[in-house]
């Protein structure tokens, strides 16, 4: 026997737990973390089982003279709360302490250390691994993968360092029991020491094993059975409803040699590359589209031709989604003259469908009109992800939204595997099942409404002629205000002031500024204010806590309009630009209007002076031009450029590198600066003023209010209960907010 085997049977002995020559050991982890490499290297499997893990895996090997039993388990995006998992995925997840009776002695919680571990990070490893109920912390152990230079002695500053709080609060949660290795050159040495921890939690376990509830594992596998059950009635009803229409009505199957379809469906949906499957080649790009792309070719001797169009975001509704993208989506079936003959809506089998997904497609759907769903197949991607799970299965597992779904589109659906172009039998049946629709259609395919097409269209011209005119006019102001530009760089410094609604991306457009990362990622609660030098000039950043996007000021907390009011004050002695951040791609009416104008009135009504728009995630409009979208949208964004003098920007905050955006929204800043420079000291002084004097007022207004509030509760002790209740819709229309921004 190794020394560390005796040094194991050693500690157990003292501790008078029995030892385990049969370990049992589960798996769980966000995909791509490690889980599958792991486990081969603890099982010593030869030949790795490399393939996306989709159903438990239970691996039997033998380490240091000891059976051990390895279940890999389906693995999360990481992004993602367990309510976004599909529900086969979390069933599997529950059940994965069935496959190592009576239970694992150790549960490895595979995370990697090479990627950022943010809040949503941290609530999505909660959420699944408290599926198997809040007592599963005792028996956890967190592993380190993917990460060389990460020694064992240095593990700990890393983890206790500035910014990784999060992953400390993990480690806390766990008992501060975890390891590290490099599944990809783990050492012997590495592996030992995992075992020897895995009997450190046996031991503080007094030797029991992690043990389910009896009765919820009962109810899932009841749930797994009707799922099972139902998946195979469906197949049974869909098989005949393919069949039988066409028999009894003396139709035949229509081959159709010249075949138009049209995709659609959200973002990151697949459907683009559903498209490359079908044509079996790379002709769609698979960066987000944002116009209508047409490719054809010959497949299965039919010339066909496929749209893609621009998604949409997955749970919000239509009202949220830009002007352009919805008019890309109506001029879509321009590109099929006269009409396509199929519209694919692609939907990811990992990924939940609920009732928020049900509404956008609905109201997306219904951009064309009632009859566009009886020429809809509902077209599952990621098909690898099922593994041995059929899409009927995962129709019935997830629920009403999705079969009403797939009921209202006539029970037509079909799933691609889009990592798999190697097999062409599933587009050959995607083909047969669209000829066999338009069997069923009398052999028509989806009208164009010609009357809407040429609205359209004409709209579309007036936009791009106002687009073209917008941007002339700014060049034309800037030509103006260049010649004294200059003036912005006599200060030694001056301060931007980013403010705009949550997730807007404030935070992100500061470190595009400054070139590093120096702002969080995290929702900014106070002003944040960081320093850099950019082009030459020292730069001060300072970032506002942001507002719920179509709410107003009186539902704002009043911490957050007090850090508002006062980012101004931290500015340092020179002049105070302030930077409104809007996201490019989503949309912008008049309730976004109003709560930025209110907002910005907490600033006096000089700061629009000194504001410009800038707008984020430029790389989502493609080819359009910024201008196309400020006059597509309509009057409530045009209002808000115009407000600030037509002034604006747009930054692509991906793209980090591109220091050309950095240097242009300067130079507009310092115009704007130099436009201003006549009254920019006093002006700045007198909303200094204006600032302070506000808080004086608020300062007093608080001290009565507190005075107030003492007298009532001398009087009663209710107002506790209706601060609960505040506190309750607050956080209520925080989650409204949260879902639909």
């Amino acid at each position: 026997m190794s020394r560390d085997f005796n040094a194991s049977l050693h500690r157990l002995l003292l501790a008078g737990v029995q030892f385990l020559f049969d370990l049992r050991i589960v798996l769980l982890g966000n995909r791509a973390a490690g889980k599958t490499s792991l486990a081969n290297l603890i099982t010593g499997h030869a030949e790795p089982h490399l393939k996306r893990t989709a159903q438990c895996v239970k691996m039997h090997g033998d380490f240091a003279g000891r059976q051990v039993t390895v279940v890999d388990t389906p693995g999360w995006w990481k992004n993602y709360l367990v309510k976004e998992t599909p529900e086969f995925q979390k069933q599997e997840i529950v059940l994965s302490v069935a496959h190592c009776p009576p239970g694992p002695h150790a549960v490895l919680l595979i995370i990697r250390v090479d990627a950022l571990f943010k809040e949503k990070h941290r609530r999505s490893v909660q959420e699944h691994l408290e599926l198997l109920s809040e007592r599963v912390w005792t028996h956890t152990i967190v592993v380190f993968t993917y990460r060389d230079q990460l020694q064992e002695q240095t593990l700990g500053k890393y983890i206790e360092s500035e910014g990784e709080s999060l992953l400390l609060w993990l480690v806390e949660k766990c008992g501060h029991r975890y390891h590290v290795l490099n599944t990809e050159r783990a050492t012997g040495t590495q592996l030992t020491g995992l075992m020897g921890k895995i009997d450190a939690v046996v031991v503080g376990n007094g030797g029991c094993h992690f043990e389910m509830d009896r009765k919820w594992m009962y109810t899932v596998e009841g749930m797994m059975t009707k799922r099972y059950m139902r998946a195979n009635q469906r197949r049974k009803m869909v098989q005949e409803q393919w069949e039988t229409p066409l028999v009894r009505q003396g139709l035949k199957h229509v081959h159709i040699p010249k075949m138009r379809m049209i995709m659609l469906g959200f973002r990151r949906s697949g459907k683009s590359s559903a498209g490359n499957t079908i044509l079996s080649m790379a002709t769609f790009i698979s960066k987000r589209t944002s116009t209508c792309v047409r490719r054809q070719g010959e497949v299965d001797g039919r010339h066909v031709s496929i749209v893609d169009t621009p998604g949409w975001w997955k749970s919000l509704p239509v009202a949220d989604t830009p002007e352009l993208d919805k008019e890309e989506i109506l001029l879509s079936m321009s590109l099929c003259p006269p009409g396509p003959h199929v519209l694919l809506l692609t939907l990811r089998v990992d990924m939940s469908f609920t009732a928020a997904e049900k509404k956008s497609v609905e109201e997306h759907m219904q951009l064309h009109d009632e009859r566009v769903w009886a020429h809809t197949i509902v077209l599952f991607t990621h098909g690898d992800c099922l593994g041995d799970v059929t899409v009927e299965e995962f129709i019935e597992s997830e629920g009403e939204a999705l079969q009403w779904l797939v009921e209202k589109c006539g029970n037509r659906y079909h799933v691609l595997n889009n990592e798999n172009w190697n097999d062409g039998s599933q587009v050959t049946e995607l083909l047969e099942k669209i000829e066999k629709m338009v069997a069923q259609n009398r052999g028509h395919y989806y009208e164009i409404d010609l009357k809407t097409l040429k609205e359209v269209k004409q709209k579309r011209k007036a936009v791009e002629s106002k687009a073209k005119a917008r941007a002339k006019k700014q060049r034309q102001t800037r030509k103006m205000d260049s010649t004294m530009k200059d003036v912005g760089k006599h200060f030694s410094e001056f301060s931007l002031v980013l403010l705009g609604y949550g997730e807007s991306g404030k935070s992100s457009t500061g470190n595009t500024i400054l070139g590093r990362q120096v702002f969080g990622s995290r929702r900014t609660a106070k002003c944040v204010q960081r320093h850099g030098e950019v082009g030459g000039q020292q730069v001060s950043i300072i970032d506002t806590p942001g507002w719920w996007k179509h709410l107003p000021t009186e539902q704002t907390p009043e911490l957050n309009k007090d850090e508002i009011t006062q980012s101004a004050s931290l500015s340092a002695s020179g002049p105070v630009a302030y930077i409104l951040v809007l996201r490019a791609d989503c949309s912008f009416k008049e309730q976004e209007r109003k709560a930025m104008e209110d907002h910005l009135r907490l600033l006096g009504s000089t700061v629009w002076d000194h504001s410009i728009v800038l707008f984020t995630f430029g790389d989502l409009l493609g080819d359009r031009a910024i201008e196309q979208h400020i006059e597509c949208e309509g009057e409530a964004l045009q209002w808000l450029v115009d407000r600030c003098g037509n002034r604006y920007h747009v930054f692509n905050n991906e793209a980090k590198g591109e220091s050309h955006q950095v240097t242009e929204l300067l130079e507009k800043i310092q115009e704007m600066i130099a436009a201003n420079s006549g009254c920019n000291d006093k002006g700045m002084q007198v909303l200094r003023e204006v600032t302070e004097g506000r808080k004086v007022e608020e300062d007093r207004a608080n001290t009565r209010l507190k005075m107030q509030g003492q007298r009532e509760e001398d009087e009663s002790d209710d107002v506790f209960d209706d601060g609960e209740d505040d506190e309750v819709i607050w956080e209520s229309r925080a989650w409204k907010w949260t879902t639909a921004v």
